[in-house]
């Protein structure tokens, strides 16, 4: 590799193997297809008829385009198995898995766009790391959710982003002979270091492309996941796995917070799950396992070895019941006025949210510590408030002048600062300090300790936190 100071000179290697974010397939970049562009060139045996030709090239021009039959230079390369485009980032860098999993309207997509929002400023400004959109293609429907919230010039309109459906624009349907499958789109990005980052020399051994995955939660019920349909098999491939716990779905909790909050999801999910039946939380999570278990050859009884991070959301509806102690900034500054995550910190919120998890709905813990050898709990709000009742309609939404997430992004700059090598630097025991200057909104916290509950080392007596 060969680079230089500033980061958009930077030339990585070429990868001796990719893996197709799409149907996850693993190939030598030389057998990768080239995607035809002259407009004549249409129709492909796996696509359709009216998407472009994928070929096996065997001319080039000086810059190391392909060409195509019409002598067009072509630029995109696709998955030699399914035919989808890969992104060239998948090229060049280490590919990270992450997928998102949860139970029908637990907030996965709202979020997957906070999160993202929050990591497109913060990792530049404080962690000097680019986050950026390997394919807009891939990522345009992620890219609405995040203008409808963050980017709206009506920010006193009441909007509400679109739930996840089982079939349609986020899913590509391609044909093996006389089987159609489809596939899951994910949402991919490039995380690289930039200027003045301590690894910008290594930056081949420390970028990543990101590729995360979200599906609609009747995705996870039991039966769902077929050959025609293999929508979650990625779940195997993942190096992290994200379960939405969503605590308004559950009656308990429900019970709780009567009274306590304003929300109008604790009454209207009340109302609408006695009319629908409620979706037991936790057969998502076992399924979840289950697949994984089959895809990846682990015993029933075997642990998964990738961690699981539980994202307990909506988090201003039931914040009353984490609440007394200030939890100490999850980012800190060091002499040299270089930002970590502080790793001691959030573990310490998750032991004290486990305890309360464990307490209210223990199944949650159980089949999570059951499923993985490494689980975290992590609160999240992806709006920080609660939704508003539509007076015309009767929906519900939020209005984009009041959308502030709370740890939206907590989770996925955990998973980079302890789960990649490099890239987001992360604090030793003892280094956060009570005071980390003028940036610490970006990663600045609620008060949190359980009301009612002494946290613990084992959580009183069940079994061990891992």
């Amino acid at each position: 590799m060969s680079s230089t100071s500033n980061p958009s000179q930077l030339v990585l290697p070429i990868r001796s193997s990719v893996t197709c974010p799409h149907c996850w397939n693993e190939f030598p970049p030389e057998r990768a297809l080239w995607i035809a562009q002259h407009p004549d060139l249409v129709g492909d045996t796996r696509l359709g008829a009216d998407q472009p030709q994928r070929f096996l090239p065997t001319r080039f021009d000086v810059q190391g385009a392909a060409i195509d039959s019409r002598g067009f230079a072509c630029h995109g390369l696709a998955c030699p198995k399914c035919h989808l485009a890969v992104p060239r980032p998948m090229f060049e860098m280490r590919p990270l898995f992450v997928s998102i999993l949860g139970s029908p309207s637990s907030g996965k997509s709202y979020f997957l766009a906070s999160m993202t929002w929050r990591l497109r400023s913060g990792l530049p400004r404080y962690f000097a790391v680019g986050f950026n959109d390997a394919d807009p293609a891939l990522n345009h429907r992620l890219q609405e959710y995040e203008s409808l919230q963050f980017l709206n010039p009506n920010q006193e309109a009441l909007v509400k982003i679109a739930k996840t459906e089982v079939q349609g624009d986020l899913y590509d349907e391609v044909s093996f002979g006389d089987q159609n499958v489809s596939y899951p789109r994910p949402f991919v990005f490039s995380l690289l270091p930039l200027d003045g980052h301590p690894n910008l020399q290594s930056a081949a051994n420390t970028a990543r492309t990101l590729c995360v995955y979200d599906n609609a939660g009747e995705s996870f019920l039991p039966g769902e996941d077929t050959a025609s349909s293999p929508v979650t098999r990625h779940l195997a491939l993942s190096r992290v796995l994200m379960f939405l716990f969503d605590p308004t779905q559950d009656m308990r909790y429900r019970r709780i917070c009567s009274g306590k909050t304003a929300d109008p999801q604790m009454k209207e999910r009340s109302e609408r799950l006695q009319r629908e039946g409620a979706v037991r939380q936790e057969t998502i999570l076992s399924e979840a396992a289950q697949r994984v278990r089959r895809y990846a050859g682990l015993a029933q009884s075997q642990k998964h070895d990738r961690p699981l991070i539980v994202v307990v959301t909506k988090f201003d509806s039931w914040k009353h019941l984490l609440a007394g102690t200030t939890l100490p900034a999850v980012r800190v500054i060091n002499s040299s006025n270089q930002s970590a995550v502080n790793l001691d910190g959030i573990e310490q919120v998750s032991k004290l949210v486990r305890t309360l998890l464990w307490k209210i709905s223990p199944e949650i813990v159980s089949a999570a510590e059951s499923f993985s050898s490494q689980v975290l709990y992590v609160p999240v709000s992806a709006t920080g408030c609660g939704p508003e009742t539509d007076p015309d309609t009767g929906a519900l939404g939020f209005r984009p002048k009041d959308i502030k997430p709370i740890w939206a992004e907590v989770p996925m700059l955990y998973t980079l600062a302890h789960w990649t090598q490099g890239l987001v630097p992360f604090a030793k025991r003892g280094a956060c300090s009570k005071s980390d200057g003028p940036a610490s909104n970006f990663l600045s916290g609620p008060n949190m300790n359980p009301a009612g509950v002494t946290p613990s080392s084992n959580g009183g007596g069940d079994p061990d936190h891992r």
